[in-house]
């Protein structure tokens, strides 16, 4: 993984990111509204590669802009393959992979690609025209050192961050939206990239976001999302209505979830860390700020800060946070099944949530032991057991199913059916 958190984070200029900037560039009536060191890169490039102007990669790149298939989708999948020529798919990231690309539609286009870095000796090229960038990399990275971005967001929450944090300056590709992005890896970890442009390394963001902003709303998706999915990931697709303002941003009732919850967090951080006028600043700017329940977020958070004694981690504490957000629905675990046959493995992975590989499930497991020091919920109990389970894990399935059992007169008669069956599958 690139640019792993371990002594801070770096940002760089991405190779594949760069090739689609000047095939872009070469387009016909495009050029990149550059200036200073930048304007000499782009001119360094556009001289190494102009020759090119009619190459397949090019003429298809400006085709590709008249179809659904944006500017903004071809950054995002370039941010998951490797340097040029060879474009290769990270295969750690399989389960983000679009359908368009698990369907091959890229493929022409990524062919083109890798001939035109080929022709142009890309790699070559980029890395002459990437020293004219250096004074100015080196500037916004030793800005980005002074703050410990991860460990600032770890301490608050009480909860680990596992994975890289890839900042990408790219500052041929400003065209398309603002561009940041958090997948998670076969391994569990995450990946977290988010792509800079011109001003943003300069130190005016033309989003209106802080780079604090950015950073510590990105990693909190990467430190909590994982506590919102494993209470509620149930509401899946349950709608939230917030008003039409604001129905592009909220999909569904997880989402929203989520995007409160970070978003609160990343404002508190920016309080505590820069200063209240810092965070009002930024609260003025956020997209969602007008919504009706990020104040009573922050409201909550406060709460929070003033208990840690009595909340560990954050993940303890987010059952009050949902009472100041809309009531999700009641969703009950589907009975338990056991005939034989591959229902009873169904229902597990069902119950066990949105984690697929053998990593994944053990990250869950070690994220809900944090979870359940602030008490033993038959949800969350219900939901450890069978991760343990699909893990083959039955020592511990016995401890959560036994659990379950014993609240019996209290607990819901579908779960007590779970833990009846997980104890005796777990005995077996």
């Amino acid at each position: 993984m690139k640019n792993v958190i371990l002594g801070g984070m770096k940002a760089a200029l991405d190779p594949a990111i760069e090739l689609l900037g000047v095939v872009d560039m070469l387009g016909p009536g495009r050029k990149a509204p550059l200036a200073g060191r930048e304007r000499s890169y782009a001119a360094a490039l556009e001289r190494a590669c102009g020759s090119l102007r009619t190459h397949p990669a090019v003429t298809l790149n400006a085709r590709l802009d008249k179809s659904d298939r944006d500017f903004f989708q071809r950054k995002t999948l370039l941010l998951m393959r490797s340097a040029p020529p060879s474009l290769e798919f990270d295969p750690a990231l399989e389960a983000s992979k679009g359908e368009a690309e698990r369907s091959g539609a890229w493929e022409p286009w990524l062919a083109a690609l890798r001939d035109f870095a080929r022709a142009s000796r890309f790699p070559a090229a980029l890395g002459r025209a990437a020293r004219l960038l250096k004074p100015d990399l080196d500037a916004f990275n030793a800005r980005l050192a002074r703050t410990d971005y991860a460990a600032v967001i770890e301490r608050y929450a009480g909860l680990p961050y596992a994975g890289g944090y890839r900042i990408v300056y790219s500052p041929l590709c400003s065209r398309g939206r603002h561009l940041n992005r958090v997948w998670t890896r076969d391994d569990g970890r995450h990946d977290i990239v988010s792509v800079l442009e011109q001003d943003s390394l300069h130190g005016a963001d033309p989003n209106d976001h802080s780079l604090d902003a950015v950073i510590w709303h990105e990693l909190g998706h990467g430190v909590l999302d994982m506590t919102v999915n494993l209470h509620d990931c149930e509401q899946g697709n349950a709608p939230l209505s917030l008003g039409p303002r604001l129905a592009d941003n909220c999909r569904n009732w997880l989402h929203g979830m989520r995007e409160h919850f970070v978003r609160a967090v990343m404002l508190r951080l920016i309080a505590r860390e820069r200063g209240e006028a810092a965070a009002a600043k930024e609260y003025a700017h956020e997209e969602f700020s007008a919504k009706p329940h990020l104040a009573a977020f922050l409201k909550k958070l406060k709460e929070y800060e003033s208990s840690r004694k009595s909340f560990p981690n954050i993940a303890v504490f987010y059952p009050r946070l949902r009472e100041v957000f809309p009531r999700a629905a009641a969703v009950r675990p589907a009975p338990a099944i056991d005939d034989g046959r591959d229902s009873w493995h169904d229902a597990l992975r069902r119950l066990a949530g949105p984690f697929y590989t053998k990593a994944q499930r053990v990250r869950a497991v070690a994220h809900l032991d944090l979870m359940l020091e602030g008490g033993r919920d038959e949800r969350l109990l219900l939901r450890r057991a069978a991760l343990n389970a699909l893990l083959e894990n039955s020592v511990r399935v016995a401890e959560d199913a036994s659990a379950l059992i014993a609240k019996r007169s209290k607990a819901d008669p579908v779960v007590v059916a779970w833990g009846q069956m997980l104890l005796k599958k777990a005995r077996a």
